[in-house]
C-alpha cells in the first residue's frame, strides 16, 4: 500500500512539472492557450476581426433584402395566392404550404405605400420565420423577382446608411460590397400581416 502511495504522489509531481514546462514554453513564444467558443470570441474581437454570419441576400421588386439563413424555410414559384377580403394592397393573400395558409406579401409595396405591380414570370415567393410567438402567423411569405443568393459577411463589412423616412418593417439601411440593402424588422413585419390577415386595421406610417 505505501509504494502505491508513493507512486501516486510520484506521478501527481509529474504531471505538475510537465504542466509547468508547457506553460513556461508557451509563454516564451508567445503562445496564448485558448479554451472555449468565448476566449475565442474575445480574441477575435481584440484582434479586430468579426465572426462569420452566413446570409442571403433577396431580391424584391425593387429592394434587396438581407436576412439570415436561418429564418429561410422554402423557395416556390410565385403562385397566385387567395385574396384576403379588405386587406391592404400590399398583402396580396394567402398561399397553402405545408397544409397551413402562409400570408404572402410585397415588401416594395408596404415600404412604399403602393401596389405590387406586375408579377413577372421569374418572381417567387421565399417563405421565411416570423419569429412570432403568438404561433397565428409562424411563417410568412414574401414576393420576390428572382432567387436569393447566399453569402457569407463580418460585421465590418456592413455600413449603416439611415433611413429618413422611417419605412415600416425596415430594421436598417445598409451598403454592402458597394450595394444598397434593407435589413428588415421581422417583428414589426409579423406585428402588421397579423393584424392586416386577420381584420385589424393595418398601421400605415410611424409617428416621428
Amino acid at each position: 500500500m505505501a509504494k502505491k502511495k508513493v507512486a501516486k504522489k510520484l506521478l501527481k509531481r509529474k504531471r505538475k512539472v510537465v504542466a509547468v514546462a508547457e506553460h513556461t514554453s508557451d509563454t516564451r513564444s508567445g503562445r496564448k492557450k485558448i479554451s472555449g467558443r468565448k476566449t475565442a470570441r474575445k480574441v477575435l474581437r481584440k484582434a479586430g476581426k468579426s465572426p462569420i454570419i452566413h446570409c442571403m441576400l433577396a431580391p424584391t421588386e425593387e429592394d434587396i433584402l438581407l436576412l439570415p439563413t436561418n429564418v429561410l424555410a422554402k423557395v416556390v414559384d410565385f403562385q397566385q395566392p387567395s385574396p384576403l377580403a379588405d386587406a391592404p394592397s400590399w398583402l396580396i393573400g394567402q398561399i397553402e404550404w405545408e397544409d397551413r395558409q402562409v400570408p404572402v406579401f410585397s415588401f416594395f409595396a408596404l415600404i412604399n405605400g403602393g401596389d405590387p405591380g406586375k408579377i413577372s414570370s421569374r418572381s417567387k415567393i421565399m417563405i421565411i420565420k416570423s419569429l412570432s410567438e403568438s404561433g397565428r402567423v409562424p411563417y410568412m411569405g414574401v414576393l420576390l423577382g428572382d432567387l436569393p443568393r447566399m453569402t457569407s459577411i463580418k460585421e465590418f463589412d456592413l455600413e449603416k446608411t439611415g433611413d429618413k423616412n422611417k419605412s415600416l418593417g425596415v430594421f436598417s439601411r445598409i451598403k454592402l460590397e458597394g450595394q444598397d440593402a434593407i435589413i428588415p424588422d421581422l417583428d414589426r413585419l409579423t406585428h402588421l400581416i397579423t393584424h392586416a390577415t386577420y381584420g385589424a386595421l393595418p398601421i400605415t406610417h410611424l409617428d416621428d
